[in-house]
């Protein structure tokens, strides 16, 4: 519980940062970008967290890895860093864009294919979805043979089930009830 305390704390720091800022776009755009770093480089949270190296040194680290990024978020990390709170690190982002999230009634999900949807179909896809979530959606696409056709969207608690394989089962289930 006391984490989730913590996480709370500086998520809604940085998301008031970005208000006071005007840049929850841009903040909420980079601390993605920044998750997908850390998840990818388990090491380098590590060495973040590591008591051998001194903080002058891994701030050193974060100002060359992360040079292109907004001051402020730059900034952010290395309050996390010099609290000891590295370790932390990967969950307080994901709960920073969680928050960014709310504050933006932005929805993230996941879309199944079959195959790769030209532009178009996905976005009429995704307006169709925001629609009825009444949100903006963002969708990460798998690619799953398996389905032979259609889609699967899953938001939350939410799945739309367009697949192929639902229709044949439905279909089916029809003809087995004589409907």
């Amino acid at each position: 519980m006391r984490d989730e305390a913590l996480l709370n704390n500086y998520a809604i720091a940085i998301l008031s940062l970005a208000i006071e800022e005007k840049k929850v776009e841009e903040y909420r755009k980079e601390l993605k970008v920044l998750k997908e770093i850390l998840d990818e480089n388990e090491e380098f949270i590590f060495h973040l967290g590591n008591y051998e190296i001194s903080v002058k040194e891994k701030y050193d680290l974060l100002d060359k890895t992360f040079a292109r990024f907004d001051k402020n978020i730059v900034s952010f990390l290395k309050v996390i860093v010099k609290n000891n709170r590295a370790f932390l690190l990967s969950k307080i982002i994901k709960e920073s864009i969680y928050r960014f999230n709310d504050y933006l009634k932005i929805e993230e999900g996941k879309i199944y294919l079959a195959h790769k949807l030209d532009k178009a179909s996905m976005n009429k896809i995704i307006k169709a979805i925001e629609k009825n979530e009444n949100a903006r959606v963002e969708l990460e696409t798998i690619i799953d043979p398996s389905l032979l056709g259609g889609f699967i969207v899953s938001i939350k608690d939410n799945v739309y089930d367009a697949s192929l394989i639902n229709k044949l089962e439905k279909m089916k289930a029809s003809l087995k009830g004589g409907n």
